[in-house]
């Protein structure tokens, strides 16, 4: 899993193929390369969504597909699972698409964020996802937070419940409940979420590692060749 490129930016034309976008709002547009994704050789779609709907389980609540353009006749859907599949690459994609969905709004205050996911013609393991953010930061973050738990979904089983402590501390961090201050490290994190200080050391880094503090408004983040 490589993301090329985050942008933020307003897309209009975008509509035309999800009708639920709101015209007043921007998009996070997240180009995407799926690599190392080869069922069954690793876990195969329904496996990966499964454990995500177990540490996200919001996920479950999402829909899928209701208001796209010439939505494909070919998606499989199954009782139980919110997200449709096609057997591709491009399963992988979409839900990256949909746990940023999901990451967006349990981070801010975004109560409902609809988003699509787009292929290249050349090369075909690359796509494009647009989706609805009102805050650049929180829509990078997520970007990056959910392109690794798809991608570390390949090969392992399950993922640990400690990853929420991420999603737990950006909304902190987003919203503040006391006056003291900006958050100055870990340490200081802990304190102020009443943790043991090794807990907010490891979800201040990897708020550090995915980018909370990297995007501003207006810059798009290129990710190489």
């Amino acid at each position: 899993m490589h993301i090329r490129r985050i942008q933020y930016a307003r897309v209009p034309q975008i509509r035309m193929l999800n009708h639920n976008f709101r015209p007043e709002r921007k998009h996070l547009v997240v180009t995407l390369d799926v690599e190392g994704y080869a069922p069954p050789a690793t876990n195969d779609f329904l496996r990966i969504y499964h454990a995500l709907a177990d540490l996200f389980p919001t996920l479950s609540k999402h829909t899928c597909c209701e208001e796209w353009e010439n939505t494909p006749l070919y998606l499989n859907e199954q009782q139980g699972v919110a997200i449709k599949w096609v057997n591709e690459p491009a399963d992988v994609a979409h839900l990256v698409e949909h746990v940023i969905v999901d990451l967006q709004c349990a981070i801010s205050d975004m109560r409902i964020c609809s988003g699509i996911t787009c292929g290249h013609r050349t090369p075909e393991n690359r796509f494009d996802l647009f989706i609805e953010c009102v805050d650049p930061r929180i829509g990078a973050f997520s970007a990056q937070f959910a392109a690794y738990l798809v991608a570390a979904m390949f090969s392992k089983p399950r993922l640990s419940h400690h990853y929420r402590d991420i999603v737990r501390s950006a909304r902190f961090l987003v919203h503040p409940t006391n006056g003291d201050g900006a958050v100055t490290d870990g340490i200081d994190l802990a304190r102020r979420l009443a943790w043991w200080p090794a807990r907010g050391c490891w979800a201040y880094a990897a708020l550090q590692a995915f980018g909370f503090w990297e995007f501003e408004e207006g810059n798009g983040h290129d990710h190489g060749d």
